[in-house]
């Protein structure tokens, strides 16, 4: 679920930019230890976050990215969202959103879908960056 966590973060600040209060500095505590009662808002608010990156053409390919990378992350999740978390997973949490953090996220010219080579084409599609 920290993973998740780092995700919806990032879609946040790439839809909205720099604010005074990230999704971070509102719901990371409460996130790490009663994940029922936070992420279904985080979710719901996340859908609003990757709209903002679909209306624009040269941001729609990261919410392309981003939507992929949420669905990747909650197919390996249980089905219901446990009440608390146990100190244990609490450390979990902590590891999965900071490992999540440093992950690779796609290139500038990579969130363009139109800059993507076709599958046709002989390119190599763009690596991406740390």
């Amino acid at each position: 679920m920290g993973r998740l966590f780092a995700v919806l973060e990032n879609a946040q600040h790439a839809a909205l930019g720099q604010l005074n209060a990230s999704v971070r500095d509102r719901y990371y505590g409460a996130a790490s230890a009663a994940p029922a009662s936070v992420f279904p808002r985080l979710l719901r608010t996340t859908t609003h976050h990757l709209a903002v990156l679909h209306r624009d053409r040269r941001t729609r390919g990261l919410a392309v990215w981003f939507e992929r990378e949420i669905d990747e992350i909650t197919r390996g999740l249980d089905m219901s969202l446990p009440r608390q978390l146990q100190l244990l997973s609490q450390g979990r949490f902590a590891i999965g959103y900071y490992h999540q953090r440093h992950t690779r996220k796609p290139a500038p010219e990579a969130a363009d879908p139109a800059s993507q080579p076709g599958p046709d084409s002989a390119e190599v599609a763009p690596e991406f960056e740390e």
